[in-house]
């Protein structure tokens, strides 16, 4: 909670107990409420009102009220009144308390770390997913990059969520515009070229769903580039108005058939998940995975659309340095890498196979679903799962051609694996985040994927990455040192 938001709990709460049980004392209530007012207004001045705090600002109304009611209630309606009230208020307080305004941590890296946004359009490809049957594929890319000269302020925290026209999700998650990164729009390009890494998000995520990594991995030298897949993405504002949000956000029912999708989908995945918990045998319990992963010919098609997604991002990048002169870095063409978290490291895995330009990935999280799985990867590849996708990607590691590391981050979920750790202790009541604080796991997955990155991407042999320096983090790898 601001300071601010507790003021007005706390001015709440004493006009709640004041009115509940010292009807007499009206100087205090009229004082109360006049104190409450004036932090409302505040609040409203310099917009700070959210909607976790909603309940609190009903309370503090409906006893305004009662301060104009002249008779006195019976003990048993103020005594239920009073429990009511608390029952508000601390549903109120638990939100803003695990959903907070909080100060994120800066990068370490010897950077600044710049952020742009672009738009692209792949005249090439239609969009199948629009209304509008001449529709193209347009992605944004979200690119952060190491930068100097810092001026101006700092960028909010997953902006796309609520930039541009109001609706349903930036009316959730425009409370996060209170929350600064240390990412600073436009700002001068680093002089030099730098390693590229493409970075793609899961399945109705968005493209800064991992801003504290995007920004260590700058400030250390890094250009990453991060697309947006409209209509897979939770909401991808691609500028002029053009704001693309799924169906299942806007119509119930297809947020149901969405729901039972998901269900359906995952059904198949989650028994295999448990009957190769039994399995000793890396090559059966990899067979048996591969055979359910080949069957989920949507997701599969999804991760083939994404890698086209990528390889049209990629060349626009490497084909356009005049259009990007003065905006970005120089980009390294010869270190290219890709990474991805849960479909968009699927997606990671896919490009790996697909694409020769491509020198080293790693999927954070992600079940391999593709159409090569089949195929041995012939590039440096680190995967860093979680409790829930630990042991589901064996053939990979067994049939790969060059350097591959099996990373466990353990006491943590899915959604761990993103700021969500950070930005949303709440996820930890509703058992989707592991015993692992947000701040520890951002630590351990800052640096290791840093670690692989120098090593693969700019040569530095410094790092034993098979072996970890973190007591959560299991790693295997199939090199012989």
């Amino acid at each position: 909670m601001t300071f601010l938001e507790l003021i007005l709990f706390l001015t709440a709460l004493a006009l709640l107990v004041v009115l509940s049980f010292f009807g007499a004392h009206r100087k205090i209530q009229k004082a109360l409420i006049l104190l409450g007012l004036a932090v409302f207004t505040l609040h409203l001045l310099v917009g700070l009102l959210r909607w976790q705090m909603a309940l609190v600002y009903l309370v503090m109304f409906l006893l305004g009220l009662l301060y104009f009611k002249k008779s006195t209630s019976y003990l048993f309606f103020r005594v239920f009144g009073f429990l009511m009230g608390i029952v508000l208020m601390g549903s109120s307080v638990f939100y803003a308390v695990t959903m907070p305004i909080l100060d994120l941590d800066a990068p370490q890296g010897k950077y600044e770390v710049g952020n742009t946004v672009l738009t692209v359009r792949d005249e090439g490809r239609m969009e199948f997913r629009s209304k509008d049957p001449n529709d193209k594929r347009e992605l944004l890319v979200e690119i952060w990059y190491p930068g100097e000269g810092r001026t101006g302020g700092a960028k909010t925290l997953w902006a796309g969520l609520y930039s541009g026209e109001g609706d349903v999700v930036s009316f959730f998650l425009n409370y996060l515009q209170e929350i600064q990164t240390h990412s600073h729009p436009n700002l001068a390009p680093a002089k030099g070229s730098y390693p590229l890494i493409l970075f793609n998000h899961g399945l109705q995520m968005f493209s800064s769903q991992n801003t504290l990594l995007m920004e260590h991995l700058a400030s250390h030298g890094y250009i990453v580039a991060s697309i947006g897949h409209p209509y897979e993405s939770i909401r991808v504002d691609l500028g002029q108005d053009k704001v693309i949000l799924p169906e299942f956000v806007t119509s119930l029912e297809k947020f149901k058939e969405g729901m039972q999708w998901i269900a359906e989908s995952s059904e198949p995945v989650v028994a295999v998940h448990k009957e190769i918990a039994s399995l000793t045998d890396r090559e059966a319990r990899g067979k048996r995975v591969l055979t359910v992963l080949e069957k989920a010919d949507a997701i599969n098609s999804t991760v083939v659309e994404w890698t086209k997604d990528n390889q049209y991002v990629l060349s626009w990048l490497l084909e356009n340095p005049p259009a990007l002169s003065g905006s970005l870095p120089t980009i390294d063409p010869e270190k290219i890498g890709v990474m991805g978290m849960s479909i968009g490291g699927a997606t990671a895995g896919e490009l790996c196979l697909v694409d020769p330009r491509v020198v080293a990935g790693i999927n954070i999280d992600g079940l391999p679903y593709g159409v090569h799985q089949k195929d041995s990867l012939k590039v440096p590849f680190m995967l860093l799962t979680s409790e829930d996708g630990k042991g589901m990607h064996d053939f990979m590691f067994l049939q790969s051609q060059a350097d591959y590391y099996e990373c466990h981050l353990t006491k943590t979920r899915h959604a761990d694996l993103t700021d969500m750790a950070v930005v949303w202790p709440i996820l930890k009541y509703y058992g989707q985040s592991g015993e692992l604080s947000g701040k520890r796991v951002v630590e351990i997955m800052n640096t290791a994927i840093l670690n692989f990155w120098e090593q693969y991407l700019k040569g530095e042999e410094t790092y034993n990455l098979s072996k970890s320096t973190f007591p959560e983090l299991h790693v295997q790898s199939n090199r012989s040192d």
